[in-house]
């Protein structure tokens, strides 16, 4: 997979590990995984009213999917994170959303408050596109 990333002078820089886009070439196609969220193997919300502890188990999540079709969170071109409401500014202002991008190199990124998950209990939950190999 070739990609690159896509700037421009006439917008901001990001204020965290993102890219404004990402352009993939070569790619030998795409994996599009569902929205991820804290559930363990037997589908129990896990950290509940910990936003830390959900976003690392939604990246452990991830990372599982992600390698089960052989790519790592290297090849991931797009993440979007959905953060109840509540929970926004302590995920924010605590360098959360910052940890996790992190975690990959330079995806393009969408992050969205909202007022409610799937499931009671859900903090955040995350998209993302993986280019494959």
């Amino acid at each position: 997979m070739k990609r690159e990333i896509v700037l421009t002078p006439t917008l901001a820089k990001p204020y965290a590990p993102y890219a404004p886009g990402i352009k993939v070439t070569k790619a030998a196609g795409f994996i599009f995984i569902s929205g991820v969220v804290t559930n363990d193997v037997n589908g129990n919300i896990i950290f509940k009213g910990d936003i830390a502890g959900q976003m690392r188990q939604v990246k452990d999540n991830l990372r599982v999917t992600l390698e089960a079709a052989g790519v790592t969170f290297a090849d991931v071109v797009k993440i979007n994170t959905y953060v109840l409401g509540n929970y926004m500014q302590e995920y924010v202002t605590r360098g959360l959303d910052i940890e996790y991008l992190n975690s990959f190199p330079t995806p393009s990124v969408t992050l969205v408050g909202v007022a409610s998950l799937a499931n009671e209990g859900q903090l955040i939950e995350s998209e993302v596109i993986a280019a494959l190999k």
